[in-house]
């Protein structure tokens, strides 16, 4: 899998690049938000338009990690809570039979008088 990661790689850069030599010289007009912004080169647009991707994909990224850590956080302190009950039924102390429930329980063993 990694070698053909690795060779999409190299034809996507073989690709990019080859576009930057056939295209370097031509420039746009672009409208944005109502703004008219007048022969800019291509390169600046789709250096611009990469940032602006990698950025939304960082921040994206950046939400679940903190969402996935908080609810790390969460499972963590549950499984305390729930060690810590366990711990606690370990050590409960027996309870002590009271005379009638000695009584029934003296009967109802086999071989008991």
């Amino acid at each position: 899998m990694w070698v053909f990661k690795g060779l999409l790689f190299v034809v996507l850069l073989i690709a990019l690049v080859w576009f930057f030599m056939t295209n370097g010289n031509q420039t746009v007009d672009i409208n944005v938000f109502g703004r008219q912004f007048l022969d800019i080169s291509i390169y600046w647009i789709v250096v611009t338009t990469f940032l602006l991707g990698f950025a939304t994909a960082f921040v994206l990224g950046a939400i679940r990690e903190i969402r996935f850590h908080r609810e790390i956080g969460r499972l963590k302190k549950d499984i305390q809570a729930k060690d810590k009950e366990i711990a606690e039924l370990r050590t409960l102390p027996l309870q002590d039979l009271t005379g009638e429930q000695q009584a029934l329980a003296v009967e109802q063993e086999p071989g008991g008088e």
